[in-house]
């Protein structure tokens, strides 16, 4: 059994690149411990260790006590799965027939019992909630289902129906133990939409906004009748806070943020990537689950970000952690190479009709290596040699891999033809070819050079706008045609969705020689107009398709801001803490603007009063002493 109670180890072959202090700035060697008092939680930047409760490990996620039992969640590198241990002995979370799902929350009772979600990417893409490694709950296709809390006697949950208001269910425990199917219903919350919730015996409180208030607001909401009143603070910037138990007001701890654009920018990009994640103990992770490809990548750039604009070492160290995990996440080196999955690739496991094939699709790829590059040149000799080679190597590999895939008729790339996915053969999508025309940019092949622009130019060919600027669709017209040449299908194909587009964006800034003024002038007013409609954002770049805050612009769009788009982040958007936002944050934040910055700590019970507030006038006095972290020498 492996021990969970050991720092993980590395083979030599793993820990090339082990990050050293040498090549980054001064102060690196003074500051070499990231530290989340409130959490118990520890770095050290030097090794990449993460200690929490006495465990020690490189990808450490979870560690929690239930009663007397400890719970322990982490990863070694390249792990498809978490190892879930209670008490030292390893959990199995539903055998194989984990493969194809993405994991969830992860609770443990004082009994012992164990609950896990899982979402489903294929098939009929339910959720489920498994008890002891048993499916207890199901929800169908279009339900959020989020765990809130597991005890010996009830589960209780936020969910969420498509087209139907959110509610507080909870789910009891019978004298056997296991979680009955009958829900009990505890709160509606009718006009409004809870983005996290904390629950205090019978009170529940809210982050939320309620279509009767014009702003999001915290909430006080007595369970035992389940009224919903008036917020007991009204502020878009509010959110829940944990401080360390010296610090704590005797009411719960409410947190309210104002400052300039870069005081807030900066703000939401470093607590997001050292107060969440923290320690980037995602980085082991496979690519099974598209961890790698849409988280990891996105944070290691928001990392190299900072760290190009503040020249902080906490930064450099963690986007190294990071690139050095995720080349050890690679198929090659965990025994995973196929005919179709190369050994410089991260092969996925939730893409496939059949959960058991493993799949090297060319968008994930090319979204993982692509931040490798950027990271590694932004960090300059901070990259080590043995990184950067690794890094040269595997962009060349790549290449390779997809070179039978390149259509030189349509002067693009079809989706390989013999892998189990539905749309095997077809030409790609355009976030696919302009990504991968990314990868291919600084290779040193002149053809792969010329090649890459053919791309982006295609691309731009495609494009058309109305008057809210520019539009362009997920297909190639040339892949349309391969299915039905008609022109009244491909004039019915629904434009691009945004995040799509922001995938595309993210690589088509890079050729700044080929995006004209027209082309940046298009994006800003289309960026204008999706923003008019608040955060509920349309899925469709024209405004078509069902509304919703995931498909708010973030990642690539950034690249390319318009004003309003700015002013839109210089305060919390929708999933304020997902990789692509965070990276977002990151990429807006301006070194050389007035930076101010507020936080203020409200005590709440019926109401709120001001607890403690901090005040910065610079980024390095929000790094050397706020209520989220410190960074202290080892």
């Amino acid at each position: 059994m492996r021990s969970l109670f050991l720092t993980l180890a590395f083979s030599t072959a793993l820990c090339a690149g082990t990050p050293t202090t040498s090549a980054a700035p001064e102060g690196a060697a003074q500051n070499s411990l990231l530290v989340l008092p409130a959490q118990g939680l520890e770095v050290d930047l030097t090794s990449g260790d993460v200690t929490r409760k006495g465990v020690t490990g490189q990808c450490l996620e979870t560690v929690s006590k239930a009663g007397s039992n400890l719970l322990v969640v982490a990863k070694n590198p390249g792990d498809d799965k978490p190892t879930v241990s209670v008490d030292g002995m390893i959990r199995e979370l539903g055998g194989p027939d984990q493969d194809g799902a993405r994991l969830g929350t992860i609770r443990l009772a004082r009994d012992g019992s164990l609950v896990h979600m899982r979402t489903w990417k294929t098939g009929d893409k339910q959720t489920e909630l498994l008890q002891d490694g048993v499916v207890r709950l199901s929800f169908k296709r279009g339900t959020l289902a989020k765990l809130l809390r597991f005890t010996e006697d009830q589960a209780l949950l936020l969910v969420t129906r498509q087209g139907k208001p959110a509610q507080l269910v909870r789910h009891k425990r019978g004298a056997d133990g296991r979680i009955s199917r009958e829900p009990e219903v505890l709160l509606d919350f009718a006009s409004c939409t809870p983005e996290r919730v904390v629950i205090r015996g019978d009170i529940l409180w809210a982050r939320m906004a309620c279509r009767d208030t014009e702003t999001a607001g915290i909430y006080r909401v007595d369970l035992t009748n389940g009224s919903i009143e008036a917020p007991v603070m009204a502020d878009e910037t509010t959110n829940f806070i944990t401080l360390p138990r010296p610090d704590r007001p005797d009411g719960e701890a409410v947190l309210t943020v104002s400052g300039s654009p870069a005081g807030m920018n900066f703000y939401y990009a470093a607590t997001g990537l050292l107060a969440a994640q923290t320690g980037e103990v995602r980085a082991c992770s496979s690519d099974a689950e598209g961890l790698q490809s849409w988280n990891q990548s996105y944070r290691l750039r928001a990392l190299a970000a900072l760290y190009e604009k503040t020249g902080d070492p906490v930064f450099a160290a963690l986007a190294r952690k990071s690139i050095r995990l995720t080349l050890a996440a690679q198929d090659g080196v965990n025994g995973r190479t196929t005919d179709q999955n190369p050994a410089c690739g991260w092969s996925s496991t939730i893409y496939a009709t059949d959960t058991n094939d493993r799949m090297t699709l060319m968008i994930n790829q090319a979204m993982i290596a692509n931040s490798l590059a950027k990271a590694c040149e932004i960090l300059g000799e901070g990259c080590t040699e043995v990184l950067a080679d690794r890094i040269t190597e595997t962009h060349a590999c790549l290449a390779d891999t997809y070179e039978p895939d390149f259509d030189a008729t349509a002067g693009l790339y079809r989706i390989n033809k013999d892998i189990d996915f539905r749309f095997k053969g077809s030409i790609a999508p355009w976030n696919w070819q302009v990504s991968m025309a990314g990868l291919l940019k600084d290779l040193p092949d002149p053809a792969l050079k010329t090649r890459s622009a053919s791309i982006l130019e295609g691309f731009y060919d495609e494009w058309s706008a109305d008057e809210n600027g520019a539009l362009f669709r997920y297909w190639p017209t040339s892949a349309l045609e391969d299915r039905d040449g008609s022109p009244s299908k491909r004039a019915g194909e629904r434009y691009e969705d945004t995040g799509h587009a922001g995938i595309s964006l993210l690589s088509a800034a890079e050729f700044s020689d080929l995006m004209t003024s027209d082309h940046v002038a298009g994006l800003k007013n289309r960026e204008d107009f999706l923003l008019t409609f608040g955060s509920e954002i349309p899925r469709d770049l024209d405004g078509a398709g069902p509304r919703g805050t995931r498909w708010f612009p973030a990642g690539g769009w950034s690249s390319i801001p318009s004003e309003a788009f700015k002013n839109r982040f210089a305060g919390p958007v929708p999933g304020v803490q997902s990789a692509d936002t965070v990276f977002a944050y990151a990429n807006l934040f301006d070194p050389d603007a007035i930076f101010q910055l507020t936080l203020t700590v409200h005590s709440c019970k019926s109401t709120c009063e001001p607890h403690r507030t901090y005040t910065y006038k610079s980024w390095q006095a929000f790094m050397e002493d706020n209520p989220f972290f410190k960074l202290q020498p080892g």
